[in-house]
């Protein structure tokens, strides 16, 4: 049938050492990242994911986190926070990508949710965006100014705000349900910034062996290494504004995005943007960017196909990948690109590589791509 992804890894790993009494702070933080690493990357269904958030909830209630005293009163009164208490809470989330180490404005036009919703990439779309923002009560110039920089009352109320006003504009589903981990004095990231940091770190471009972005983006997990983070953060928000720079043209050029009988297909031309771009997950996440633009304009919903070329390729290497649609409960549609391109490499006699741990990716010679393409609109 395909492809389907299963229980997350790092939540089994939790499961294992809680029934053998080895369960920790550590191991329940990298279970949350784990759940949430699946759901930014749209590796599930968000019933499972419900499901899998009150599942930590409870071991978290169980592990004293939300009873961590947090200061401690001196004798004459003076109430003082204690730097390294380490504790994990969890609470509703805006889908706003990065947004603590962002600004509010910028984090809006280019989040994958509220990007495609309103079309922020159009003259209309921004009017929207703005004309939101005002019936909320708050003023350009502070919410482009860095998310921390803002008054702390705004972003008290920043939830009920929204709130208000979302259905009008189609954004219902804003809020989700995530965790947070709040650690010394003033550092609180929250899981979905870890997973967009360290998947930015796993997939740097640069002089480095892949070995070295492994390692780099392993040591990143770790709270002690929040410089390393920080960095994948910044590199995280590089890659979104190419997402929604290349997404914007695909949608408005005409004949840029090829329609088979069975999927689209397009090929990332920039440069500098496919640099950004080529890297499984990158790349994974930008075809559901474009497939949702696409539905929101009012097209089929079809699988969606993208080729890039690999950045620094000497070779001439084209990494495609392939999506086929969102997981949904009780859905039993597979993605069966996998399968398919492997076997149509291999009827062309092409130079592939097809040895990544997700089955959807693939690495061709660029001189076969069309080709390629042919044989999968045939199979499908």
């Amino acid at each position: 049938m395909g492809t389907f992804h299963g229980r997350p890894a790092g939540c089994l790993l939790y499961e294992i050492a809680h029934a053998l009494h080895k369960n920790n702070n550590e191991l329940l933080w990298l279970a949350c990242v784990s759940l949430t690493d699946q759901f930014v990357h749209e590796r599930l269904s968000v019933e499972r994911y419900q499901a899998g958030v009150m599942e930590l909830e409870q071991h978290i209630n169980g592990s004293g986190n939300l009873e961590m005293a947090t200061s401690v009163t001196l004798k004459d009164g003076t109430k003082v926070r204690i730097p390294d208490v380490s504790r994990i809470s969890y609470e509703d989330e805006p889908r706003l990508m990065l947004l603590r180490e962002w600004n509010l404005y910028d984090s809006m036009i280019c989040s994958s949710y509220v990007a495609t919703k309103l079309k922020t990439w159009s003259d209309n779309g921004l009017k929207r965006l703005r004309l939101l923002l005002a019936k909320m009560g708050i003023a350009l110039v502070e919410c482009q100014q860095k998310f921390q920089y803002m008054s702390s009352d705004m972003k008290k109320r920043l939830k009920e705000e929204f709130q208000k006003l979302l259905p009008e504009y189609g954004l219902s589903d804003l809020y989700y349900r995530s965790f947070q981990r709040l650690h010394g004095y003033s550092s609180k990231v929250s899981a979905a910034d870890v997973v967009y940091g360290v998947t930015a770190l796993l997939e740097s471009w640069g002089g480095n062996h892949h070995t070295d972005h492994f390692w780099n983006a392993y040591k990143a997990l770790s709270l002690n290494n929040l410089e390393d983070l920080q960095l994948g953060m910044h590199r995280a928000i590089s890659t979104q504004r190419a997402t929604l720079r290349q997404g914007s043209l695909a949608i408005t050029r005409k004949g840029y995005i090829k329609s088979a009988r069975g999927f689209r297909w397009l090929k990332l031309e920039d440069g500098s943007d496919a640099e950004l771009l080529a890297h499984p997950l990158s790349l994974t996440k930008f075809c559901y960017f474009l497939m949702d633009a696409l539905k929101e304009k009012g097209a089929r919903v079809k699988p969606m196909i993208c080729a890039a070329l690999k950045p620094g390729s000497s070779s001439k290497m084209v990494l495609i990948v392939g999506v086929s649609s969102r997981p949904r409960l009780g859905a039993q549609h597979a993605n069966r690109f996998g399968m398919v391109f492997q076997s149509v490499a291999q009827d062309l006699g092409a130079t592939f590589t097809h040895d990544a741990f997700e089955s959807s990716w693939i690495h061709l010679d660029v001189a076969s791509v069309n080709a390629f393409m042919i044989h999968i609109s045939e199979r499908l």
